[in-house]
């Protein structure tokens, strides 16, 4: 017998996170939701990034963890008090001298509450929205000097809401996946193995995020599996990704856009889409892979 979708509250037209992630999957969530298993556990997501398919899917249970503590921090706050965030926000003139400032101030003297509004600020105003920090763990990204409004107070006030039904914490991603139980669906979206050049979005910690962790990884993906829990991972279409991960578990590519890159004839992409699932056909033909006839299963 196949286990009944966990329940969800569908987002409402226009809903959508509050942060900008370099490699989210804000354009992407409805394709990937749409390819959920039918699963009545947790969801999970692991490398939470801007929880763009955690805000499209709407779950009704949800744990969501990273490494980032930042990041980590500023979803607390955004969910346990948006108003007070917001206010702070407020006070925070989108100039290259106020970026400068909060750029260089040291998270460790700052409240829970001004971390988090530190990260919208900087998510919002830096070049492209690149979270990027140094071995110190000290942000370094430059400014974009973007002439608009660095955050939407309706789209805040709205991941608040979806975000009470989950817990957030930071997490190392192998603890975080090892947590989970039969019938929960984790969806995994860790930063890619690099294709080069502006792609490289490993340094989003100052740990980095290297070989040996997607490694560490599929070996937890393999022990999940093992326990019956609901798998997707998405990573860059490369030797290394299609070597390490494609002989455990089914393979779809993905047409995707990075736009990160500065070139915008090479933000034309390809994602591949692990599961341990099998996607049936209907699965496959979600609105967005109908816009992207490209999009084909090529594992078995």
């Amino acid at each position: 017998m196949q286990p009944a979708r966990v329940e969800v509250a569908r987002p409402a037209p226009g809903e959508r996170s509050f942060l900008k992630w370099a490699g989210g999957k804000t354009r992407y969530a409805s394709t990937l939701v749409a390819l959920a298993p039918e699963f009545a556990g947790t969801y999970r997501e692991p490398f939470l990034g801007s929880g763009a398919v955690f805000f499209e899917l709407r779950p009704a249970r949800a744990v969501l963890s990273d490494a980032n503590g930042e990041l980590v921090v500023c979803f607390q706050q955004v969910r346990r008090q948006p108003a007070e965030v917001m206010a702070l926000l407020d006070t925070m003139p989108n100039t290259a001298e106020h970026f400068e400032r909060t750029r260089r101030r040291d998270p460790a003297e700052l409240s829970e509450l001004e971390r988090a509004a530190r990260v919208i600020y900087l998510n919002k105003t830096s070049f492209r929205g690149l979270w990027r920090v140094n071995r110190k763990g000290e942000f370094n990204t430059p400014y974009g000097a973007y002439d608009r409004p660095y955050y939407n107070r309706e789209t805040l006030s709205r991941a608040a809401e979806a975000l009470r039904a989950a817990a957030v914490v930071e997490s190392d991603f192998e603890t975080a996946v090892d947590a989970a139980e039969a019938g929960d669906w984790i969806f995994l979206d860790p930063p890619y193995v690099p294709l080069g050049g502006w792609s490289d979005f490993k340094r989003y910690t100052a740990g980095q995020f290297g070989a040996q962790d997607h490694v560490r990884l599929c070996a937890a993906m393999r022990r999940a599996d093992r326990r019956g829990v609901y798998l997707m991972l998405t990573n860059s279409d490369t030797e290394f990704v299609r070597e390490l991960f494609g002989p455990q578990f089914q393979t779809l590519r993905l047409p995707t856009r990075r736009d990160i890159n500065l070139v915008g004839r090479n933000r034309g992409s390809w994602d591949l889409v692990f599961t341990n699932y099998k996607l049936d056909r209907a699965a496959r033909q979600t609105p967005d892979s109908r816009q992207s006839p490209g999009m084909a299963r090529i594992g078995p």
